[in-house]
């Protein structure tokens, strides 16, 4: 797959990462309508953000910004300052799959407390907060310097260490999936004592980050609840 990525030119190169993160954001749209439709309950707030104008202008912003991350990052491959493995076992890739995981979920507390400082709330992430409650493209309404930088630590995390790029497919795959889940009305989990354990004590689900869209000074965490939980900024 890389190997057919380096033969493009540049041209090709640019229109596949457009092509590729425009399909990324149809994916987020259609599993937000998927679970609205078929996994919904009682929703978590009484009413769903509308979609304006402004919001779809983000979202065609953000899918540029991301290409532009995408580029970044491949260039940075194309001339060995990344190192990505190809041929690596299951379990290898498993294991690196979490180990993204871990890592992308503390710097990505980390980016987002920043975000929320004095200086950087009201002139970059302020937008995306406008969203009290959330819509099907509440994900992608971001101040384009958010989204560059939420890019720019997951490139960080590939600087450190060779993982195999189908654990970089995998964790980006669930990233798009879990940030879509993060901004539902409808609670993923529900039930059984596992799934409240869960939600409690491990994972950063639905009502935890529209608790975060109401209440910003709490749960800042992406994946789990670990962080906000051990900063004293989780919010029950």
């Amino acid at each position: 797959m890389l190997d057919l990525l380096l033969l493009l030119s540049r041209v090709e190169l640019v229109s596949f990462s457009l092509l590729l993160n425009a399909i990324l954001i149809g994916v987020s749209v259609l599993f937000y309508h998927f679970c609205t439709t078929y996994c919904g309950g009682k929703k978590i707030q009484t009413s769903t953000e509308p979609i304006s104008k402004e919001d779809l202008r983000l979202t065609l912003v953000v899918l540029v910004c991301n290409s532009i991350v995408f580029l970044v990052g491949f260039e940075l491959f194309r001339i060995d300052v990344i190192q990505v493995t190809e041929n690596s076992s299951w379990a290898t890739i498993i294991l690196q799959t979490i180990v993204l995981i871990g890592m992308m979920d503390f710097l990505m507390y980390v980016f987002h407390r920043i975000a929320h400082s004095p200086v950087f709330y009201k002139a970059v992430h302020q937008r995306h907060h406008k969203h009290e409650s959330v819509n099907c493209i509440s994900l992608f309404v971001l101040h384009p310097l958010e989204a560059i930088g939420f890019g720019l630590v997951f490139i960080l995390c590939l600087l450190v260490y060779s993982f195999s790029v189908q654990a970089i497919a995998i964790y980006l795959f669930i990233n798009l999936i879990w940030g879509t889940i993060g901004h539902l009305n409808d609670e993923i989990l529900k039930g059984n004592t596992i799934a409240k354990f869960l939600k409690k004590n491990v994972l950063g689900l639905s009502l935890f980050h529209n608790h975060h869209h109401q209440y910003p000074n709490h749960n800042f965490g992406f994946y789990t609840v670990i962080w906000d939980k051990f900063f004293g900024t989780y919010l029950k």
